[in-house]
């Protein structure tokens, strides 16, 4: 029964074009599907990603930029292909054309349910589909849309939302409005679209639900590594106005400054804001949100001060650990105290949610095999 149903969901897009496909990715894609998830077809123009016990599937295809009319052609093209019936509406993602819908299909005898994502290129038009039987649905919804907001375009797409994201809401946010950053005890007229925090935080409770499902699973430490990941990449261009604010207000030279001393600068502004735990599932408040209340938790923190180090072209790392139920930050720069070394680089540990200079740690806290490093 289950070669059948694999042989049927292979039978779902018909393999038409031929295009390079390289390292589990189309060479100008990237993806990062929920741990466990494994390569469970691999053509030229097609990659199948398969959950556990083949019971999730994403799909991503690709075709000539020529072969649709519009956005609209290559949907209903896809929809007759797989037989699908369901709702969608159109969306931007990265300035590109592109359509969103709820779908489901039958194939061989077995009841669909998932996800649809197309859009529209010059050179290549691609789709990405998740689904599920249809029984199991609710069970791996979030896992769907997670591994089609994970794909990105290009390299650089790896710092920008998700297409689930943009679809959710537009990105960059077209509501403006003047909203105020406190540093150095003045309040920083800034343009910003607030709404686009909600957008972050429903990112992060959705993943915030898939990591809990691996809480007793030998690949609990990847699923955080994941989950990081996945936030960092979608808050991180939201925050690159802010970032260029708060390097011109947090000091007058800052530019001229050594990596050493714009890490503290930045770091003495973060351990200021107030200590505040969300209480929702995640209990993680986004970085965009965290600089505009001027609060958060140590992982909250510790994001925001990783990405406004990546701005000045400083490497960092997040560090993590369950032992002590915290995170920091590791800061490669040349200092005095504390180092953390991942993969080959020694990491000046900076505390953010302690009034302590740049490489000093608690000594409760100063064993390295308790700590786990992320590079983003």
């Amino acid at each position: 029964m289950l070669k059948q149903k694999i042989i049927a969901i292979f039978l779902v897009f018909l393999s038409i074009h031929v295009f390079a496909w390289e390292a589990g990715l189309f060479l100008s894609g990237f993806v990062n599907v929920p741990e466990g998830w494994s390569v469970l077809e691999n053509k030229e123009d097609k990659v199948t990603f398969a959950a556990p016990g083949n019971s999730a599937f994403f799909q991503l295809k690709r075709y000539p930029g020529n072969s649709f009319k519009n956005i609209m052609d290559l949907y209903s093209s896809v929809s007759m292909e797989l037989g699908s019936t369901g709702e969608g509406e159109q969306f931007l993602f990265d300035t590109r054309e592109s359509y969103f819908a709820n779908i489901n299909f039958s194939s061989s005898g077995f009841n669909y349910k998932g996800y649809l994502v197309c859009i529209e290129g010059e050179s290549e038009d691609l789709v990405l589909l998740a689904f599920s039987e249809f029984d199991n649905f609710d069970v791996y919804a979030d896992f769907l849309l997670s591994s089609i907001d994970s794909f990105s375009l290009n390299e650089s797409g790896l710092r920008y939302p998700g297409s689930i994201s943009q679809f959710y809401y537009p990105w960059p946010g077209r509501d403006k409005t003047i909203n105020y950053l406190a540093i150095n005890s003045k309040n920083v007229a800034v343009s910003f679209d607030i709404n686009e925090v909600d957008a972050a935080r429903v990112l992060i409770e959705r993943e915030a639900r898939i990591l809990v499902q691996y809480t007793k699973s030998d690949l609990v430490n990847s699923a955080w590594t994941r989950y990081y990941k996945l936030i960092y990449r979608d808050n991180y261009s939201r925050l690159k106005r802010i970032s260029r604010i708060v390097d011109s207000e947090i000091a007058d030279d800052f530019e001229s400054l050594t990596p050493l001393e714009k890490s503290s600068i930045l770091l003495k502004w973060i351990q200021g804001f107030n200590y505040i735990r969300t209480g929702t599932l995640s209990d993680l408040m986004g970085p965009v949100d965290t600089v505009f209340k001027e609060a958060g938790d140590c992982d909250s923190r510790s994001l925001l001060y990783t990405m406004l180090l990546e701005y000045n072209g400083i490497d960092s790392i997040l560090m993590v650990s369950s032992e002590y139920s915290h995170s920091l930050t590791g800061v490669a720069v040349n200092g005095k105290g504390a180092h953390f070394n991942f993969n080959g680089i020694n990491y000046l540990i900076a505390e953010t949610t302690d009034n302590v200079s740049i490489g000093l740690i608690d000594s409760t806290m100063a064993d390295p095999s308790k700590w786990m490093g992320i590079k983003f």
